[in-house]
């Protein structure tokens, strides 16, 4: 459909708009891409965005995780996968079970975060999923949690793991997204790493000022450079309660500080991702972890 046509729907649609407020909100588009959107993708996405359903809107093979921008549906983008939640379960608004599960992947460009709803969830379950590639088909970008871009794979989107037609060595290894403990050696907002759990302390409760109360509870992880503290609070206690002596801890997003001696400690929250893993995944290298 041309960027005429789609103005057009624009207007028909939205009456409170006028064609030089669509051109404004397509040329902010194209900049915001740099230059990578053609008019006629980017009249899409402000469409999208207007909440106007256009089909057939598709990025080419191979896009860059750079390059996408709020509003695009139809996207097919490709990448390394780095990190696999658990499956989530939640109630719909007609009181219906759903199911979801959230990742992150990689390409030269960028991470991206993919949520993937419905039954397609259990598709990528398995730890022998981390470390390969995927590519996603017709889904839609919006943004997530803290006006970040993810990725949504819905009923019509379609998920290839190891595309026969992909060449791996283009995508970055994924030990490049993932610190030894070793490497961690200053206080940071956002680290990634992946270690063996050799160490459980019992649960701690607290009472904040104000009667609040809450848990925590410090575990430490070894790989083959050293040995580090992982602090959990609240919710992440609950959701790691059975934890066990010799399972893989993969971390993604954990905060680094100082505890009260000066030595550097990992603390998660509910805003990190924790996947607990009974294997090695394959995509990491076999001498990362020896413990």
């Amino acid at each position: 459909m041309p960027a005429d046509e789609i103005i057009d729907r624009i207007l028909s649609s939205r009456r409170e708009l006028t064609r030089r407020m669509i051109l404004q909100l397509i040329d902010s588009k194209i900049k915001e891409s740099k230059g990578f959107l053609t008019v006629e993708s980017a009249a899409r996405a402000v469409a999208a965005e207007l909440g106007l359903e256009i089909t057939r809107v598709s990025l080419m093979k191979g896009t860059s995780i750079r390059n996408l921008v709020s509003g695009l549906g139809n996207v097919t983008i490709v990448g390394r996968i780095l990190h696999v939640n658990p499956p989530r379960t939640f109630t719909r608004s007609n009181g219906e079970e759903g199911k979801m599960r959230s990742l992150y992947i990689a390409d030269k460009t960028g991470i991206l975060r993919v949520v993937i709803w419905g039954e397609k969830a259990e598709l990528l379950g398995s730890s022998e999923t981390i470390g390969k590639i995927v590519r996603f088909s017709h889904g839609y970008v919006r943004k997530g949690y803290g006006g970040r871009l993810e990725l949504n794979i819905g009923l019509k989107g379609n998920i290839e793991i190891s595309p026969p037609d992909i060449f791996e060595e283009e995508f970055p290894s994924i030990n490049r997204f993932y610190k030894k403990i070793k490497q961690i050696t200053k206080p940071e907002t956002r680290v990634n790493t992946f270690g063996r759990v050799v160490k459980i302390s019992p649960i701690n409760t607290f009472t904040r000022e104000g009667g609040v109360s809450g848990k925590v509870r410090r575990i430490e992880i070894r790989d083959q450079t050293g040995r580090i503290t992982v602090v959990l609070w609240n919710s992440k206690v609950d959701e790691l309660g059975d934890l066990e002596i010799g399972k893989y801890l993969e971390i993604f997003g954990a905060k680094v500080r100082k505890d009260l001696n000066g030595r550097l400690e990992l603390h998660v929250d509910g805003s990190v991702d924790v996947t607990v893993l009974s294997n090695l995944p394959s995509g990491f290298k076999e001498d990362c972890l020896k413990a």
